[in-house]
């Protein structure tokens, strides 16, 4: 019996071993197989480390790319010191996420040595270029569009994101695009559009002004693009920081000697913008292809001598002394008048207020505006725009600059001032941009009617503006006490929440959902511990609930800045404006990147019981 099952074992070994190196010589005919094939491209692998066997595979595959298609790259690498091996196999490197998710593979072991074959199907390499080809031309139907409305900076942005994706396409030379009905080779457009836009755009020195006995000088500056002004364009000048321009307007400041000793001030329009891109395969992109300098971008303007003025130190208070102002009895002109002397006694740096003027909450909310920052108000020229509806009336366009003591940030706000049916100011805050205003506007009768729109425009700059203003206690009232609070990277699969809300998301992956309470204590402590908090919002996109009465899903794009942390990602809010007195966020999430698929969560991904 014993000699039985010794027998059957030697039967089980030697018939494991046959299996084996069946598998291992079948898996090396797979392997000649695919390698004597033209439709294949392939990188082999060998080490008694899998993993390194695999690292292998990937460099000698990614390399074998570079090496079919380095003569497509050749002129561009001639300026690369004519090293351009090592360029093509940079830029195809760019390629790699792109390309790994194409790969297939094929691997045995034998004898404690791992073989691993990767390899890719010739036409789906093509398609990785194809994908690259596409996300090009999406960045350039954005940034003409951007053009058109004046957003130069995001115009800008956009052409120098597809030039970028232009020269790292191997077959760049073939890329075309329709123009006046024409074919023009992409990288001639792209240039000629950028040159464009840095040529036709003109910066003034519209005023100046001497602060602190002599120490200071602002510059006003005034910039346009074909005579319209220009909006959202970045700047620096002397090797400043950034600077915005916001509605054709921006300002500068000279400290010290510096006054004297220039004569010129040298600015340079923003174009790169690599702090705003959030893509990973263009940022690998924008730091592997060589990209010429745009001379145009720059500009030298000649320094006027400034007027010396009356004393306008800025200062932040604590407990502001408010005192009437003589009564304004133009009926027609009461809003821009009354507004317009405010500004001039916030210039004066005494922030006097005309108590009558304000409501209790609109008081709180002016203090809270002058305790934000320093604040010098910009030239108004013909920016004031009032608007009447539902009972109130809206001065808009205000535009403000605010300092930080600590920082060497600025933001330049364009602040609302909101009047109810007293004339009596109940809101102030920070207006959303005109792309943002434009996207919920221009929807059709079935989103809602102008005073549902006007309603869902108030509400998020109140929102924008409170995380600014630190209004907690307004943050907290207009989140519901069931609120599904989401903040993380993706949000992963979980039973529904008290039968409110649907399954978010398709993967399990990693997340963090607070409670009101526990968003509300930890919005607190972030308060506490920043100088300042400002929000940029961009890329608005909005649709009303289904059957859900005046139910508003907003996604968003959002910059945050604070004086220690900055970030950018994409905002979800599901608004209830069913009462317009009372609006409810009943959904927040905020994810750093989009879904693998470009979407972020939105209306679709929860219901409503």
């Amino acid at each position: 019996m014993n000699k039985i099952v010794y027998y059957g074992k030697i039967i089980i070994v030697l018939v494991w071993v046959f299996f084996s190196s069946f598998c291992a010589y079948s898996q090396k005919d797979s392997f000649r197989e695919i390698q004597n094939s033209d439709n294949y491209i392939w990188g082999l692998g060998q080490s008694s480390d899998p993993d390194k066997a695999n690292k292998l595979a990937l460099e000698d595959l990614l390399t074998k790319i570079s090496v079919q298609v380095e003569s497509e790259f050749e002129n561009i690498a001639i300026e690369e010191n004519g090293n351009f091996r090592e360029y093509t196999k940079s830029v195809i490197n760019t390629y790699a996420n792109a390309t790994l998710s194409n790969v297939s593979e094929k691997y045995f072991e034998k004898k404690g040595m791992y073989y691993r074959l990767r390899y890719i199907d010739v036409n789906d390499m093509q398609k990785v270029f194809d994908l690259r080809e596409t996300k090009m031309r999406s960045y350039i139907s954005i940034g003409t569009k951007a053009q058109r409305e004046l957003r130069i900076g995001d115009a800008l942005r956009n052409y120098y994101y597809a030039y970028a994706l232009y020269l790292s396409h191997p077959y760049q030379s073939t890329l075309t695009i329709k123009e006046d009905n024409t074919d023009v080779l992409l990288g001639i457009l792209l240039n000629d559009r950028i040159n464009s836009l840095f040529s036709e755009t003109d910066f003034e020195i519209s005023g100046s002004v001497k602060y602190d006995k002599g120490k200071k000088t602002k510059y006003e500056l005034s910039c346009n693009f074909k005579g319209e002004k220009v909006d959202n364009l970045d700047f620096r000048y002397n090797n400043s920081s950034l600077f915005e321009v916001n509605n054709g307007q921006s300002q500068v400041f000279l400290y010290g000697a510096e006054q004297k000793a220039m004569d010129n001030l040298n600015i340079r329009i923003e174009y790169k913008y690599e702090t705003k891109c959030h893509d990973k395969e263009l940022t690998a992109v924008l730091n592997t292809v060589s990209i010429p300098f745009f001379k145009r971008s720059t500009k030298r303007l000649e320094l006027p001598r400034p007027m010396p003025s009356k004393k306008v130190k800025l200062k932040k208070i604590i407990t502001p002394k408010f005192e009437s102002l003589n009564k304004l009895n133009n009926s027609e002109n009461f809003y821009s008048t009354n507004v317009k002397n405010l500004l001039i006694e916030i210039a004066k740096g005494d922030y006097l207020a005309v108590n009558e003027h304000f409501t209790p909450e609109g008081r709180e909310m002016l203090v809270s505006l002058l305790q934000y920052g320093e604040i010098s108000v910009l030239p108004l020229k013909d920016t004031l725009k009032i608007i009447q509806l539902n009972n109130e009336t809206v001065v808009r366009s205000v535009p403000m600059a605010f300092y930080f003591k600590n920082s060497s940030k600025r933001f330049i706000e364009n602040v609302v001032f909101t009047y109810n049916s007293q004339r009596k100011i109940s809101a102030i805050s920070f207006a959303v941009s005109d792309q943002t205003i434009s996207d919920i506007v221009n929807h059709g009768d079935n989103f809602g009617t102008i005073a549902d729109k006007y309603t869902l425009i108030k509400f998020m700059e109140y929102y924008k503006t409170a995380y600014s203003l630190e209004r907690l206690n307004y943050i907290e009232s207009i989140f519901s006490d069931e609120a599904l609070i989401i903040v993380g990277t993706v949000l992963k699969r979980k039973q529904n929440i008290d039968g409110m809300y649907k399954t978010i998301g398709n993967n399990a992956v990693k997340y963090q959902r607070y409670t009101k309470k526990e968003y509300i204590q930890r919005l607190e402590n972030v308060f506490n511990s920043k100088e300042y908090i400002n929000i940029d919002f961009d890329e608005a996109e909005i649709r009303k609930l289904n059957g859900g009465g005046k139910i508003y899903g907003v996604q968003i794009s959002q910059h945050y800045y604070s004086s220690n942390y900055s970030d950018f990602g994409y905002l979800f809010l599901m608004i209830d404006l069913n009462d317009s007195l009372k609006p409810t966020i009943y959904v927040r999430t905020w994810q750093p990147d989009k879904n693998s698929d470009g979407s972020i969560y939105g209306l679709e991904d929860f219901r409503m019981n």
